[in-house]
């Protein structure tokens, strides 16, 4: 039997330097979605990727099998090594795996708890997946729960109101570094969402002077207009790098936009200031090793989690709260799922009931001499009643007891007491087929 599962990783599992190599942009959703349905057998899929996550959440075979092959098939498609994957992934399944979804997408496993974004990320997400025939009933259930559990955790808590986001901690970091930002140039790189929080944040804090650097002009000035800051383009980076206290950067790009080769003229002519990045891009856009050079100091998303902590342990109650609303949310979805399971079971268990009606009707009335039409009808009627009394109870517990049980056990004893379904070998053998195929793969992509 299918289930949900969600598998991936994310901030607290994964290093910045993997998390970055697994990223997905956003024009490769499609071929990494349909491969990984081609390579699992997956029957519905979506992938997550943020700057803090790379998660893909679908329906497909057990937890073990469907575990062991998307992660070898997402090491695949990224080119990433299967083992390196594997130390870091984590694979949650059925309950727990809704429960992480829902939890997702109210930002309750956000770096920053509450910030916003990731519900436009996830529903962003959902639709790609969509549009590439990736979804299906139980992830258009299971989504649109949780996106309607999102909304409640925003309306209805502090948590989402008063939240943060890795923008401002960004600048929050900046201010712990200067003391104070009023007499700071900052430099913001890019131009997209993440890029405005900072530069909306740097204004706030009072900065002397902003300035965006941005590959597209419209954009870039569009921002710089906005915060009251400076546009310059891209052929000027290094020139507003000699000027700058502090860098802000958030691109799109794939690969780093600053390395030692653009810095160390730059370095040489700040005569001995010091200059201090946040990247908050992943992929990230600047080099680990400029470091190496004198008076330059980097951060990046990683580093802003003892800040995040600090933020959040004034709203633990607020947190505790939106998990509860969640769980209420995880509970109707989980109900659902397991009326699921078991409702195709009972259409069979029905259907075998009538079979048998009829084929007894058909055997039984011939013994029994001429009748009339009335007298056949109330043959006919009193040996459908029979079945359905006989079945009404055991379907009645079979659903009662969907609530509190295993669904997966419950179908497979009524399956199994009336010879419903695939037979015991059948299933062994599409399981085995399964198993054998991931550990083909992960042995494949470790040679």
């Amino acid at each position: 039997m299918s289930e949900l599962f969600a598998i991936g990783l994310n901030h607290k599992s994964a290093p910045v330097e993997l998390r970055e190599r697994l990223a997905v942009p956003a024009d490769d959703h499609a071929r990494i979605v349909s491969g990984l349905r081609e390579l699992t057998g997956l029957s519905e899929a979506m992938v997550v990727s943020t700057c803090n996550r790379v998660e893909v959440y679908g329906v497909g075979p057990a937890k073990s099998i469907a575990g062991d092959a998307v992660i070898a098939a997402l090491a695949e498609l990224r080119r990433v090594e299967v083992g390196e994957l594997g130390d870091h992934a984590f694979v949650r399944a059925a309950g727990d795996a809704a429960r992480h979804i829902f939890r997702v997408t109210a930002s309750l496993e956000s770096l920053v708890v509450g910030e916003p974004q990731i519900l436009g990320q996830v529903k962003e997400a959902f639709e790609r997946a969509k549009e590439n025939g990736a979804v299906g009933p139980v992830l258009d259930r299971c989504l649109s729960l949780a996106f309607k559990s999102a909304k409640r955790v925003r309306s209805e808590t502090e948590i989402a109101r008063g939240a943060a986001n890795v923008s401002s901690v960004a600048v929050e970091l900046a201010s712990t570094i200067f003391g104070e930002l009023a007499g700071c140039v900052a430099l913001v790189i890019g131009a997209g969402e993440m890029a405005e929080g900072a530069a909306t944040h740097l204004r706030a804090d009072g900065v002397a002077e902003i300035v965006v650097v941005n590959r597209s002009p419209d954009r870039g000035r569009s921002l710089a207009e906005r915060v009251q800051g400076r546009f310059e383009p891209w052929d000027r980076l290094a020139a507003e790098l000699a000027r700058a206290d502090i860098v802000i950067t958030s691109t799109g790009a794939a690969r780093p936009v600053i390395d030692r080769a653009l810095l160390k003229p730059v370095i040489k002519g700040r005569r001995g200031r010091p200059l201090f990045f946040v990247d908050i891009a992943v992929p990230r856009d600047v080099e680990a090793d400029v470091t190496k050079l004198p008076q330059v100091f980097l951060y990046n998303v990683d580093d802003l989690q003892q800040i995040v902590h600090d933020n959040l342990r004034n709203r633990r109650g607020e947190a505790e709260r939106a998990s509860a609303l969640v769980d209420e949310e995880v509970g109707e979805f989980l109900q659902w799922m397991r009326t699921r399971a078991i409702g195709p079971l009972i259409g069979e268990l029905q259907s075998f009931g009538r079979d048998v009606v009829a084929a007894e009707i058909e055997r039984v009335l011939p013994k029994l001499g001429e009748l009339s039409e009335a007298q056949r009808a109330i043959v006919e009627q009193l040996a459908r009643q029979i079945m359905q009394k006989l079945l009404h109870r055991p379907m009645a517990n079979v659903r009662k007891g969907a609530e509190h049980l295993d669904p997966a056990a419950l179908a497979e004893a009524l399956a199994a007491l009336f010879e419903l379904g695939p037979n015991v070998e059948d299933k062994a053998r599409v399981g085995d087929a399964a198993v054998a195929m991931a550990a083909k793969r992960t042995g494949a992509e470790t040679t």
